[in-house]
Parts: C-alpha cells; sequence; structure tokens
C-alpha cells in the first residue's frame, strides 16, 4: 500500500496538536535535559535577513478558545507561544533514527512481497500523518558494486557480496522507493558509512534517492553540488544540512561528504547562509557524531550544537551513537529558541540490547513567526521499539503503546523524555493536553 501525499496531509491536521508545549519556562535558561542519561566556500546568498524574532512572539492573535495553562506538567520541554497559534498553521515534522540493515533485515526484505516496507509497517500510519518525515539513512543503496568496483548484481538476493551487512553496507535500491512509500521525504546521507561503496556507491546512492523523490543532505556527488536539501510543506520551506564525524575506512578523496568537525567552519557557514535566504523559513541541521551506545552527549556534541544555533539553525537532530540520547531548548541571543535532539537512536536494525532496540518517532512543531522566519513551537515523541519474532527469523518496528509491550523498552524512553512529553500513536484528533481553554 502506498502512503501518498492525500493521506499525509489530512484535513484534521489537530491530530498532531498534542505535540505542542504551550508556554515558555519561567527560567529563560534552557531547561536541564531529563538524566538518561557533538575548506570549500559556503553555497547560498549573502544578502541579510531579517532579525528573528524571540520565540515569544510567535503567530499573530491567540486563536478563539485556546490559551496556556498557568502551569505545564512537570518535565514538559515547552517553547514560547505555542498557545497562541493556529493549530492548522503548524508544520509537523516526524524524525526516527537510524537505517541499520544489518543482514537478517536484508534477508527478510529480499523474501518478503512487502520487500522492506514490512519491518516498519506497524509505524506506517504513524510516519504518514505528518507533514514531513526525515529518517537518518545508514546504508548505501548502490546496485551493481561490491567493495571492490563493479560486480554482477544479484537482485533482490543477499550475497553477501554486492549486498552486504555490518562492517561494509549495502543495500538494494528498492529500499528507496520503500521509504518513499512510508512517506520520508529526507534522509540524511552524511555518517560513517556513506563510502562502503566508495565514490561510485555514494553517487549511485543519490540517483536511487534521486529516482524516488527523496531529498538527501550530507553528500554529494561533485564540489558544484550543494550539501543541503530543500522541502516544503504548506508554504514552509525547510533547508536541511547533515555532516558526520567520520567515513570509517572510507577515503573521502572527492570531497563528497561534509564532516561536521574538521570542517566545522564551512558548516557553520553553510547554516549562516541558509538562515539568511528569503527563501528559507527553517534551518534543520542532522549531524552524525556522538560516541557509540553512549546516551550522554559528549563536550564536544554540546559545543557544536551551540555553535549552529548561533549560526541560525532552527533545529538540531543528531544520529549515530545508536542508542538515545536527550533533547534540550536553547535560547540564542535575542532570544530565539531552537531545539536540540542529541540522538534519536535506532530505527530499523538488528541490535538486541535494550538501549539499542528503545528508540522513538520525534514529532517537532513549526510554526512561522511576524518576521517571516519559523521558529519551534513544541516536541512530542512516540516509543517504538524493535520486535524480534524466533530466532532471528523476522524483525518489525512497532509503536510501543499500541503494541502494549515491552514495558522495559518504554520505560527507558520516558526516563530519557518524561512522561509529560509522550505522544500515543492512536491519540485523538483534537489533542492539546497544555493548552487549555480561555474563558469567556
Amino acid at each position: 500500500m502506498r502512503y501518498d501525499r492525500v493521506m499525509r496531509r489530512p484535513a484534521g491536521l489537530a491530530i498532531v496538536l498534542g505535540l505542542l508545549a504551550c508556554t515558555r519556562p519561567a527560567d529563560p535558561s534552557p531547561p536541564a535535559a531529563t538524566a538518561g542519561h557533538a575548506d570549500a566556500p559556503a553555497t547560498g546568498p549573502t544578502e541579510s535577513a531579517p532579525e528573528v524574532a524571540p520565540a515569544a512572539h510567535v503567530g499573530a492573535a491567540a486563536p478563539a478558545g485556546r490559551r496556556a495553562p498557568a502551569s505545564l506538567p512537570e518535565g514538559t520541554l515547552a517553547f514560547a507561544g505555542a498557545c497562541d497559534v493556529d493549530p492548522a498553521e503548524v508544520v509537523t515534522i516526524a524524525a526516527v533514527g537510524d537505517v541499520l540493515l544489518h543482514h537478517e533485515l536484508q534477508k527478510q526484505a529480499y523474501t518478503d512481497p512487502a520487500g522492506f516496507g514490512a519491518l516498519w509497517r506497524d509505524v506506517a500510519l504513524v510516519l504518514a500523518r505528518t507533514d514531513l518525515t526525515y529518517a537518518n539513512l545508514e546504508v548505501p543503496i548502490a546496485q551493481g558494486l561490491d567493495k571492490q568496483g563493479p560486480a554482477d548484481d544479484p537482485g533482490l538476493r543477499f550475497d553477501n557480496r554486492v549486498y552486504t551487512g555490518y562492517p561494509f553496507f549495502n543495500a538494494h535500491p528498492s529500499l528507496a522507493a520503500a521509504l518513499a512509500e512510508v512517506g520520508v521525504d529526507v534522509v540524511s546521507t552524511a555518517n560513517n558509512h556513506a563510502l562502503d561503496r566508495g565514490a561510485a556507491g555514494l553517487v549511485r546512492t543519490l540517483d536511487n534517492l534521486d529516482a524516488a523523490k527523496i531529498r538527501h543532505a550530507g553528500t554529494r556527488r561533485t564540489t558544484d553540488d550543494p550539501w543541503f536539501a530543500i522541502t516544503e510543506a504548506k508554504g514552509m520551506r525547510v533547508a536541511w544540512l547533515a555532516c558526520t564525524l567520520h567515513t570509517n575506512f572510507g577515503k573521502d578523496d572527492l570531497g563528497q561528504v561534509l564532516h561536521c568537525f574538521t570542517q566545522t567552519k564551512e558548516v557553520l557557514e553553510q547554516v549562516a547562509a541558509l538562515a539568511k535566504r528569503d527563501d528559507v523559513d527553517a534551518v534543520i541541521v542532522t549531524p552524525h557524531w556522538g560516541k557509540e551506545y553512549d546516551p550522554v552527549p559528549q563536550p564536544k556534541q554540546r559545543e557544536l550544537a551551540r555553535k549552529l544555533v548561533d549560526a541560525g539553525a532552527t533545529a538540531v537532530i543528531g544520529a549515530h551513537p545508536h542508542v538515545l540520547q536527550p533533547w534540550e531548548r536553547i535560547v540564542a541571543e535575542g532570544g530565539r529558541e531552537a531545539f536540540v535532539h542529541y540522538s534519536l537512536g535506532n530505527f530499523v536494525h538488528h541490535q538486541r540490547s535494550l538501549d539499542r532496540r528503545s528508540s522513538i518517532v520525534l514529532v517537532l512543531g513549526l510554526h512561522r513567526a511576524e518576521t517571516g522566519k519559523a521558529a519551534v513551537v513544541g516536541a512530542r515523541v512516540i516509543p517504538i521499539h524493535v520486535r524480534m519474532e524466533g530466532d532471528k527469523q523476522a524483525f518489525f518496528v512497532e509503536a510501543i503503546d499500541r503494541a502494549g509491550e515491552p514495558a522495559d523498552a518504554r520505560a527507558l524512553v520516558v526516563d530519557m523524555y518524561g512522561e509529560a512529553n509522550m505522544m500515543a500513536p492512536d491519540d485523538p484528533l483534537d489533542v492539546a493536553p497544555w493548552c487549555v481553554a480561555a474563558a469567556g
């Protein structure tokens, strides 16, 4: 079944209203993260952009019947003005973590009539209801290439030569179409596996994503191509920029991969240039960073996050650790609020420990401010996990609250983000738990 644009743009957009925190905390400093635990010239025009107003000025007059509550549930991640905006004007983004196709999952997909879609069919409608969907694509999708170069392509078959798992990944290009069918609009391709099939494999990956009409950021065919991608929803144009900590054993001799820490100056210049463009409303950066399997962000992650926000990023959504890391609200100079999520963990994968199989669908809300630029108005979490059937026979991504288990995976997510920030996958359409009815 194809989840087309009609399904992904329902008239009852209030379904995602429950994701929006409705007032700013009294303390103007960023709230502490929940325990649970960082040169080519920039592209884009250099003209000055309008100054971005503090998030307290988000929106025009408050919609009738809504106001901010006197207090919020403990632990709520809150942004200014969320109850002052028309929910129908909020652009919602679903973001998921690593699409990491170990050999067990490839074997399953190549023999299932539904292909890769079988892996995430149980969360398809969760992803389908937002305006935009983002994923971290952590495998090349390059037909006819093994680790040495051109090879006979086996088709939809795991031959462990062309199509391989860890440590040198490569999946069949039908993966791109499967992601498009579930509603994925944009992916990051900048990660430590970006060059697992060399420069040619990187190019074929981008070709296959283009054929599926999925935007991509962080890698490029040649130095004449941009590092970023732009998506549009409800008239809001969101620029996506990705970068990576490293590329494992692959040498980036052709300058095809943007690196977060060795090219920090260029990354920040890219963010600043995009933020100044009149045709860009929001800038979301998706760094591949951090220490694998560590739920605590490293100091250099936090340092780069602050620099990205100060350069103009609206949100920063990280990957690479394969486990969840916390989020926070960062206030830039001038009072502009930004959202940082250090690691989304895994989305679809074969890693069996509790912390690696416990993950989320992040739901982020953006609204156009009076200046014309977009601001974050809220973020919510839908807990997910990968269910394994039999003895490594089949793997399925599930929304925990729909499946009713496992309790330990849900507890880990709640411990990281707080119960107040949870969102049920089947919430009713009119859900705004932190906004209250206006008097009169």
